[in-house]
């Protein structure tokens, strides 16, 4: 038996202990003053237990909890991140003295017991190792004091009538689909806008082959069958559309369906926990979070729908998506997903009511007949960029959003990069700004290339950005998409409506000078909802992801509404706020104003992704 500290088995349990701290540590990355505090009162509780002990050689081991404890505290106080890693570090060398102490009647046990605990701590030194590296831990905001006061002009920048003319230009073009006329018709006056300001036009253009639906029905036994809408990019069948058995399946047994018509359901209430996704750094005002549910249509479609080149390779003839957990109308006319290449398997969405008639034929055997009648041709699109010269020839601050869309929300982004340039054009700004109107948001497959559309643009305009040779480096870069969006909800009761509330505005900062940039530029607005986040275990949704993916400082504006991709008649304009959006481009201006008095040297450079378990 062990002479040591706690005798035979308290060596394991404390080492355990030791491992479970630091492993908690290494991953709760969004907590890190509750992890610290928990850390504190760990070590100060195991420290007393020593000290109590009539067991030897326990000097050092106290000090060294002290020493823990000291770092937890120092971090709870100044939020200064290296205390962390090195009261992770404390804690393995701890952990391991207590492991070699470990003794057990049984050599294999023992053995067995060390060399687990030994690979626990392996493990656990390369999640420390991974945090450090991409300085995952939540860093404290520092007061914006030492940022540059900036103004808005209220005459001079558009008033909301302006806006809303300007809105009502955009939706006469209709959905603006990649490579669509609408979206064609919609990016030509935005050139002609531009021109009208003596801006030139630099464009970069492209073909792809298209899908677009033009029709499409369901019927079970000849009864019709109200549908949601159609699966874009699954297939497309002829006039008599393709009557087949219905079987009631799931994702991981296509081959059941095999020569017949798939019907799967698609659970919108599991939920994906949003730290795994997102890690918010600030909000204003204070106690404005993470809405739980945000998103959830786009990712249970992006997630949970069927893979239709996996059910065409199983030989399914068609499927048929029936969504649960969503109210009838919030799934009705939603254009999801629109993120898969085209399949060859005609898929229908309906809802939850309709659902339910379509699951219990399926069970019963029955027969189905699916028509989605779609044209595949190739069209053409195009993304521009036009540019506002700075004094500093070298540098420039990139302003992008995305021109295709369903609706008025999505993708009004372009509206506030006129309304941006109409302001800043007499202007002579510091450093050159670059306004990047870029197409295939809604063509992902073809466009992304490493995460969305902009890459693809990035990618054809390195002379603006990359810094090389002659070309303009980008030291910082504002992304505007989805502006003046209301939030809707589904209710108690299951109705889709308005909570009274505007859309959380998540906006994404590529650094802590971005951070405070953006916290500033909102802070005396009437109407905001802000939470600013970091780009997180892979993830940053929408168009900023590219130029953070550069490592370019970047303020991302996203909103996220339930109606995001509802392509109705109405295109969503009952949810539409223009006084929203106009102090939304109130906030972007001044953000791009304070970045454009800032060196780069004060701008920073821009972060990595952050890892395990945000805030």
């Amino acid at each position: 038996m062990s002479k040591d500290i706690g005798g035979e088995f308290m060596n394991l349990f404390i080492s355990l202990i030791l491992l479970v701290l630091s492993v908690m540590t290494c991953l709760l990355t969004g907590y890190p003053i509750a992890t610290a505090a928990i850390s504190l009162f760990a070590s100060l509780m195991l420290c007393m237990y020593i000290m109590m002990s009539k067991k030897i050689r326990k000097k050092l081991i106290v000090s060294l909890f002290l020493v823990s404890a000291l770092l937890d505290f120092i971090y709870i106080i100044t939020s200064w991140v290296p205390m962390i890693w090195v009261q992770v570090v404390v804690y393995l060398i701890m952990s391991l003295y207590f492991i070699l102490k470990i003794q057990i009647a049984s050599s294999v046990g023992k053995y067995l017991t060390k060399g687990l605990l030994m690979l626990s701590v392996c493990l656990i030194s390369g999640l420390l190792l991974i945090d450090i590296s991409s300085n995952s831990i939540a860093t404290t905001v520092n007061s914006s004091e030492k940022l540059p006061s900036v103004r808005i002009k209220k005459q001079k920048l558009e008033n909301q009538k302006s806006l809303l003319a300007d809105m009502n230009t955009m939706n006469n073009f209709g959905s603006r689909l990649t490579g669509s006329t609408g979206q064609n018709q919609f990016i030509g006056w935005l050139e002609n806008q531009a021109k009208k300001m003596n801006l030139a036009v630099h464009e970069n253009k492209y073909s792809f082959l298209n899908w677009t639906e033009k029709d499409s029905s369901l019927y079970v036994n000849k009864q019709k069958i109200s549908i949601s809408s159609a699966y874009p990019y699954s297939g497309k069948t002829d006039s008599r559309g393709i009557s087949k058995e219905l079987v009631y399946t799931d994702n991981n047994n296509l081959d059941r369906a095999k020569g017949k018509i798939a019907v799967i359901q698609v659970d919108n209430t599991k939920t994906i926990p949003k730290q795994l996704i997102m890690n918010q750094q600030s909000s204003f005002p204070k106690g404005t979070h993470i809405t739980s549910n945000d998103g959830d249509i786009t990712l249970s479609a992006a997630l949970r729908a069927t893979n239709l080149k996996k059910a065409r390779k199983a030989g399914v003839k068609g499927v048929i998506l029936v969504w649960k957990g969503a109210s009838d109308s919030k799934v009705k006319e939603q254009y999801q997903p629109f993120t898969t290449d085209y399949a060859g398997v005609p898929a229908l969405w309906v809802n939850e009511s309709e659902g339910k008639k379509v699951i219990k034929a399926a069970k019963a055997h029955q027969k189905g007949k699916i028509t989605l009648i779609a044209t595949r041709k190739r069209v053409k699109t195009k993304s521009f960029y036009v540019t506002i010269p700075g004094k500093n020839k070298k540098e420039s601050i990139i302003i992008n959003t995305h021109t295709d869309g369903v609706n008025a929300i999505e993708e009004n982004g372009a509206i506030a990069l006129l309304a941006m340039m109409r302001y800043l054009k007499d202007q002579k700004p510091n450093k050159t700004l670059v306004f990047a109107f870029v197409t295939g948001h809604f063509r992902l497959p073809v466009f992304k290339g490493t995460s969305q559309a902009t890459s693809t643009w990035l990618k054809d305009n390195p002379q603006v950005w990359d810094g090389k040779g002659k070309h303009l480096k980008a030291v910082a870069a504002i992304t505007a998409e989805h502006l003046g969006s209301m939030e809707w909800k589904d209710n108690k009761n299951g109705k889709f409506s308005p909570t009274g509330k505007i859309q959380t505005e998540y906006t994404y900062v590529g650094n802590q000078t971005m951070n405070e940039i953006w916290m500033k530029a909102v802070k005396n607005r009437k109407l905001t909802r802000t939470v600013t986040l970091r780009g997180h275990n892979g993830f940053e949704f929408g168009e900023s992801q590219p130029l953070f993916n550069e490592k370019i400082p970047v303020i991302g504006l996203i909103t996220m509404p339930d109606y995001l991709t509802t392509s109705s008649k109405s295109l969503e304009m009952d949810k539409f706020n223009v006084n929203l959006m106009h102090q939304q481009i109130s906030s972007l201006l001044k953000a791009t104003l304070t970045i454009d008095q800032l060196s780069s040297k004060q701008l920073g450079k821009g972060q990595s992704y952050s890892y395990f378990i945000g805030r």
